[in-house]
């Protein structure tokens, strides 16, 4: 199955498999997403969930808190489309 997952800070809408982590496929898509380590220890790609559901992969407890998932943050690098979605990450792109 796949989702469209907006990306707030292009404007710019991408399809997404619901077994591919966001990350992933905005850069397949050619979006300058901000990442370093891209498995969930660094927390670089950390973004607000704005709309929709994902499920979140396995990451490190240092890259991101409880309390920073209640306040609705992901990481992009391990959340796959659960339906639409719509993200704006917090971070810098790779220039």
């Amino acid at each position: 199955m796949r989702f469209q997952v907006r990306i707030a800070n292009t404007g710019e809408t991408i399809a997404c498999p619901s077994d591919v982590p966001i990350l992933h496929a905005a850069l397949n898509a050619g979006i300058d997403f901000p990442y370093i380590c891209a498995s969930g220890n660094c927390a670089t790609c950390i973004c607000i969930l704005k709309s929709g559901e994902v499920s979140m992969l396995a990451h490190g407890d240092g890259a991101l808190s409880l309390a920073q998932r209640q306040e609705g943050k992901i990481l992009a690098c391990r959340a796959r489309p659960r339906s639409e979605v719509e993200v704006e990450w917090l971070g810098r792109g790779r220039r």
